[in-house]
């Protein structure tokens, strides 16, 4: 499984090169309708509900609440959602977070080939057989502007500041996963709050729950020494091997 998946990932590398657009343009705030974003496999509505739902029925991890962000196949944010009471009761950094998990996962999950980006985290460690993918991570910054700029009363709403910008980032921990319908790409979610296999664990949930899971592929997370590392209280994460 490795060989083809270190194959699928260096083919989503070259895919990535078409690069972080925005970086150094000013934010505009740009308003939808209500629920929806641009191009955008799922609504503020569908996304919050389902968020919300997997938050209750996860036991993993530090019992924290959560950012979701979903990109459409252009990498473009189209909806941020939380799963707390308010906007304040789960990790703000962890919105910025979420958001590079899903354009990371997009970016590098193709037709019939999903990459989760737990499956990453051996492939860029120093320590990597042939080092492979050390120094992903850096590849495709942040666009800070995107990714910050904005009213923080409109963080996880219908007008989000992020949404309809490419705020970009690669995550290389459990958390984010491509979105399908049926064996075509369509999108990416990133899901940031807890420990990186709640975060994994989380959204496998929510993914279900939008009925967005790929028919064909294998984007678990393995749990291990060799692979992505246990974390507190991991025993029942969704989506493992």
């Amino acid at each position: 499984m490795r060989k083809s998946l270190v194959g699928g990932v260096l083919a989503g590398v070259m895919a990535l090169g078409l690069g972080i657009v925005g970086v150094g343009a000013p934010v505009v705030q740009t308003v939808f309708a209500e629920g929806e974003g641009p191009d955008c496999p799922v609504t503020l509505q569908t996304l919050r509900s389902a968020l919300r739902d997997a938050d209750a029925a996860d036991a993993t991890g530090l019992d924290n609440h959560y950012w979701a962000v979903v990109v459409n196949r252009a990498g473009v944010v189209c909806a941020v959602a939380f799963s707390g009471p308010g906007r304040d009761t789960q990790w703000l950094l962890s919105r910025q977070i979420a958001a590079a998990k899903a354009f990371t996962a997009n970016g590098l999950s193709l037709d019939s080939k999903p990459i989760s980006t737990a499956q990453l985290y051996p492939w860029v460690q120093p320590g990597a057989p042939g080092n492979p993918l050390f120094g992903l991570a850096f590849g495709n910054p942040v666009s800070a502007e995107d990714a910050y700029g904005g009213d923080y009363s409109q963080f996880g709403t219908r007008n989000d500041p992020m949404i309809g910008r490419r705020v970009g980032g690669t995550i290389t921990f459990g958390g984010g996963l491509g979105l399908y319908s049926g064996t075509n790409a369509i999108g990416g979610l990133g899901l940031s709050g807890d420990t990186a296999c709640a975060d994994h664990s989380t959204a496998w949930r929510v993914r279900n729950l939008l009925g967005l899971a790929p028919t064909a592929g294998n984007d678990r997370i393995t749990l291990g020494a060799a692979d992505h590392p246990h974390c507190p209280n991991d025993g029942d994460t969704q989506g493992k091997n």
